[in-house]
């Protein structure tokens, strides 16, 4: 676990702290070391250094903020798409103006600058986390669905379902009914927002979205097949076979196929590990396809360009030529070129 020590400096700070490598400047007057990196994941450092940042807007303001956004996201330890998105914050009095933050140069990466944004419109519910005010994972999702682009809301959506239903394969009765909670809380919230131009594209998205999503792999895949299928789609669904009980990532029950993200777990470190999973992956097809189901296995690198694995889904699920549905259509757009660096997460592992 990776924690921040903060460092106030200024142009009289002893040289020590300024001149050594280790003490990261997040930005002028306000720097970090990290303790417990040594040994970390790459996103972890990435995490660490954008939570830096929202302490030093924080610390540097004039007035009080409240983190919106995936900035609140960010704090509540809810992944989304992004590895370094914008830092944004409500401003309790008046709109901020501030530059941009620049790259912090780690040992072992460097995390690119990104911008600061000041957001008009104010949270309906404010939590305190660290020490700092956000708003409330149910407020950045129906933020998110409204203003976003419909991959990033609907990602962020899954995510936040599934963090906030501690969804459970293993208690599956138990947590969707915890997640259909949620979702009524969102689309509740929701509403108080029924006159906002893009309402009707939010209120699919949260209809859409699916707390059974174990990481953003899975809820970006999710996102494309229900762009293209509004038939019945399942997460986490149990598959009986004769001795053993599978669970079907995403499963379409009337086209008995399901989809199966790869890279979420390792084969193993050792030959032996290697063998065995590698044993228990190839008995785990042969069951599946002797129960009759199809299974289509995808790679993360494959969401590398989401227009040609959204015709390559379509194609290998025979749906290409069928008519798409009206909500099916309004979760799909072109997702813009990212403004930011995107690492591999404990999503792909």
């Amino acid at each position: 676990m990776i924690t921040i020590e903060t460092f106030r400096t200024h142009r009289h700070s002893r040289p020590n702290i300024v001149d050594d490598p280790d003490i990261l400047v997040i930005r002028r007057g306000y720097r970090v070391r990290l303790h417990g990196d040594r040994n970390a994941q790459t996103w972890e450092i990435w995490r660490s250094i954008n939570v830096a940042r929202l302490h030093a807007l924080d610390y540097q303001s004039t007035q009080p903020l409240v983190f919106t956004g995936n900035s609140a996201l960010l704090l509540h330890g809810i992944p989304t798409w992004s590895t370094n998105s914008c830092v944004e914050a409500w401003p309790r009095q008046s709109p901020f103006h501030v530059r941009p933050y620049p790259a912090v140069h780690h040992r072992r990466t460097v995390v690119p600058g990104t911008p600061v944004i000041s957001r008009k419109m104010p949270p309906h519910s404010i939590v305190q986390i660290d020490g700092l005010e956000a708003e409330s994972p149910i407020d950045t999702v129906v933020r998110l669905a409204l203003n976003d682009q419909p991959r990033d809301a609907f990602v962020a959506t899954c995510m936040t379902m599934h963090a906030l239903s501690k969804f459970d394969r293993f208690k599956l009765e138990d947590s969707r009914r915890k997640s259909e909670r949620v979702r009524l809380e969102m689309l509740k919230e929701l509403d108080r927002y029924a006159q906002h131009a893009s309402y009707q594209r939010a209120h699919t998205i949260i209809e859409a979205a699916d707390g059974g999503c174990d990481n953003i792999f899975e809820a970006t895949v999710l996102w494309i097949v229900k762009s293209l299928y509004s038939g019945n789609v399942v997460t986490q669904l149990p598959i009986p076979t004769d001795d053993h009980i599978y669970f079907g990532d995403i499963a379409l029950p009337d086209l008995k196929i399901i989809i199966e993200p790869d890279g979420r777990t390792k084969f193993g470190d050792s030959e032996q590990e290697v063998r065995e999973n590698t044993g228990k992956w190839l008995t785990r097809q042969h069951d599946l396809t002797n129960a009759g189901w199809r299974v289509i296995r995808v790679r993360w690198h494959d969401t590398d360009d989401l227009i040609a694995f959204r015709a390559n889904v379509a194609t290998r699920l025979g749906i290409h030529h069928l008519p798409v549905a009206q909500d099916s259509l309004r979760l799909w757009a072109v997702p813009r070129p990212p403004s930011e660096a995107r690492i591999h997460g404990p999503h792909k592992h």
